[in-house]
């Protein structure tokens, strides 16, 4: 071969076999380089698979939207002369109306009644009917040494509203408290406890809320301190009110006889998920009505009304129900 027919050629005076092993070479480390970068992602590969993208999981709707929040009550048209609307979970007032005044009670004082004799007598003592008890304004049944238990006798106090029966848990449990007399021992009792538990407007000056003169209540308080005495009693000892949710029943004695009772609140039935309810009624006091209902969802609502009429304390009551129902709508 000339450099004629390639002059850019550069002659060498080596053989031309000579190049072939540095070709070979670079050909083989090449290919050995090769492998060993295949290798090593495919051992990366196997050791860190990538795994194909999923679809994101659906949004699941917030619990939140489905809780029953009541929203405060704009002001009714009522006939009582104080009102108060208490949201016990969220413990805050979702109506108000002259709460804070002190009202005669009437029978709205056997809530303290009964939840003093609980917490200081076994219910299921027997008490004796006393010629005093039987002397009480109005009319339950009862005969002179006649026995039932605390809890019958508590059973009568709040769904009849008996004055005989407060009256009997009064003297037996205020026997055990001193030796003073004891219904006064009783009474004495009640005042404190209530100021125990911060109702300080609340002031008893007999068991059972009957008027003691023309001008005289037996008992006085706030619609707010009612409330919270409701409260008190539906989230310690929610028992006492259970019997206040049936229209009538039988209360039976140590004998065996029974006693049919009837419920004062006329709208037992009408309010939704009714937790207890006590009623008030006087000539001083007017007609009062305190209840506890569960909104929903384990959300006990109270409503208190005071110094309205005997017909008129109920649809006030319910008034106030439905405004809490709407609010939430």
């Amino acid at each position: 071969m000339s450099n004629e027919e390639y002059p850019n050629l550069i002659h060498t005076s080596e053989p031309a076999e000579k190049n072939h092993f540095p070709i070979l070479l670079q050909l083989g480390i090449l290919s050995f380089i090769l492998v060993g970068i295949f290798s090593t992602l495919l051992f990366q590969n196997t050791k860190n698979p990538v795994t194909p993208e999923l679809s994101p999981a659906p949004i699941q709707p917030s619990t939140a939207a489905n809780v029953l929040i009541p929203q405060k009550i704009a002001p009714l048209n009522l006939r009582a002369e104080a009102a108060y609307v208490w949201d016990v979970r969220a413990q805050r007032a979702l109506y108000a109306s002259n709460e804070s005044t002190p009202l005669p009670l009437a029978s709205i004082t056997k809530l303290m009644t009964t939840l003093l004799s609980y917490e200081l007598i076994e219910q299921s003592e027997v008490a004796v009917i006393s010629r005093n008890a039987i002397l009480q304004e109005g009319s339950s049944g009862f005969n002179i040494g006649e026995q039932l238990t605390v809890e019958n006798l508590t059973q009568m106090a709040l769904i009849s509203s008996s004055n005989d029966a407060a009256y009997e848990l009064a003297a037996s449990v205020g026997s055990s408290l001193g030796d003073r007399d004891s219904v006064s021992q009783f009474v004495t009792a009640m005042n404190i406890k209530a100021e125990e538990l911060g109702l300080n407007s609340l002031k008893f000056k007999n068991m059972t809320g009957l008027d003691l003169s023309v001008t005289e209540p037996g008992s006085v308080g706030s619609a707010k301190d009612v409330s919270f005495l409701m409260e008190h009693i539906i989230s310690t000892y929610p028992d006492i009110l259970i019997p206040t949710q049936q229209v009538t029943t039988r209360v039976y004695n140590a004998s065996g006889d029974y006693h049919t009772t009837e419920n004062t609140n006329d709208i037992v039935n009408q309010i939704p998920n009714l937790i207890g309810s006590k009623t008030g009624y006087t000539d001083l006091a007017g007609g009062n009505l305190t209840i506890a209902f569960d909104l929903g969802l384990n959300r006990p609502i109270i409503v208190t009304v005071l110094g309205s009429t005997r017909d008129e304390r109920f649809s006030d009551v319910l008034t106030l129900v439905n405004a809490v129902q709407q609010s939430i709508q």
